[in-house]
């Protein structure tokens, strides 16, 4: 019935530990092989959503960093045909908040994870790369890449706590009154906020992808799980949410599964609809 399926790993194609079900890599596969392209579209990285297509065995585009870069297939040498990096002086902005204020912040630059070394911050790095696989590269001072424009920034703090000025919805709250109308600031995880730019969303990179292989809106379904799926969902012909999914997503919803991601929802929507 579609022509594309575009895909968010965690909390929709991942289970809790972070894999994908036997049942989901059958039916992705069955659609790979009937001709159907999957695109995997994530918040994390290239290099940790790369493997994902490996574990399908299918040549899969990407999305990645939340939808600031979109690559082609490996066959293609993952071609980068999107990308929109945030402002340099707006990413300065930010590296010079968390600097003053002792926050922790992820600064992806050229698909390179860096992070300031300090010792009373690295369990935020232990967070992030136990969920993710990430690989951090440590600085003394993020101060050292003014003048860049990184592909995007996360902020990584506690979900909760008695200092309530130091936890991640604070903190959502207070950057988006300083910096929203600049830059796009989204709560993903319970300790995650993250900095992209005003023109970076799974939609406009699933819009690219869909462009270059030439299709249309109609011929899509997209499956996902929070916020920063929405775009991703609001663009294509079928959005799909699986039953674990904000009550806030499941509005752009065209279908909610009563399955959630610990239960293959994705292969079980394809048993049912391919």
């Amino acid at each position: 019935m579609y022509k594309l399926a575009a895909l968010d790993l965690d909390g929709t194609l991942l289970d809790g530990q972070g894999v994908i079900s036997e049942e989901n890599i059958r039916a992705l596969r069955n659609f790979s092989a009937k001709g159907g392209l999957i695109v995997l579209a994530s918040g994390r990285m290239t290099a940790c959503v790369a493997p994902f297509a490996k574990v399908l065995s299918v040549d899969c585009p990407l999305i990645t960093y939340n939808g600031a870069m979109a690559r082609l297939g490996e066959s293609l040498g993952r071609k980068v045909i999107y990308h929109m990096p945030l402002d340099s002086s707006l990413a300065d902005a930010v590296v010079g908040y968390c600097s003053e204020n002792g926050f922790f912040l992820n600064y992806y630059l050229d698909d390179v994870l860096y992070a300031p070394a300090c010792e009373g911050l690295k369990k935020y790095a232990r967070i992030y790369s136990e969920q993710t696989g990430a690989v951090y590269r440590f600085v003394d001072n993020l101060g050292r890449f003014k003048g860049n424009a990184p592909t995007k920034m996360i902020l990584i703090t506690d979900a909760a706590g008695r200092d309530i000025s130091r936890t991640r919805d604070y903190q959502h709250e207070y950057l988006s009154s300083r910096f929203g109308r600049e830059m796009r600031i989204v709560k993903t995880n319970p300790e995650y906020l993250e900095f992209l730019s005003m023109e970076a969303d799974k939609g406009k990179a699933l819009e690219k992808i869909a462009g270059h292989y030439s299709v249309k809106r109609e011929d899509i379904v997209a499956f996902g799980d929070g916020e920063n799926d929405i775009q991703m969902l609001e663009y294509a012909g079928l959005a799909v949410v699986p039953s674990n999914a904000g009550s806030r997503v499941k509005r752009f919803a065209d279908i909610v599964l009563r399955w959630d991601n610990n239960s293959s929802a994705v292969g079980r929507f394809f048993s049912k609809h391919a």
